[in-house]
């Protein structure tokens, strides 16, 4: 991915931005069943961000694993990407969390958000 594929991000649909993120398919579902409660630009508007967010740890990790020349590495880099990618969600949810605070969809969001992360 290049950072000029996302450069006009803000002006793409938010649905087309998601589908063209290629995010794990459990996560494209959320950002898909949030927009679906409440697609106002107070949501979109995080969920762009996510998405930046997004492109750039994906394109260093994809830096790091073809420079890796060990097992180590490779594990090492996929073990960042997958923290900076929890990181990433958290701040999603927690922006989102704030946005909708006195929103009627924050009990919808905290149940959906329950569902969606249990291990």
């Amino acid at each position: 991915m290049s950072l000029c594929v996302y450069g006009n991000i803000s002006s793409t649909s938010i649905y087309k931005a998601i589908h063209d993120a290629h995010l794990d398919h459990k996560l494209e579902e959320l950002l898909l069943k949030l927009l679906e409660f409440n697609s106002t630009p107070n949501v979109q508007e995080p969920i762009r961000q996510f998405l930046l967010n997004y492109q750039v740890m994906s394109e260093n990790f994809s830096e790091s694993y073809h420079r890796a020349n060990s097992f180590e590495q490779v594990l090492e880099s996929y073990f960042q990407f997958s923290k900076n990618q929890c990181v990433a969600i958290d701040t999603l949810l927690e922006t989102l969390k704030i946005t909708l605070d006195k929103d009627h969809t924050r009990e919808e969001l905290a149940m959906m958000l329950k569902d969606s992360f249990t291990f």
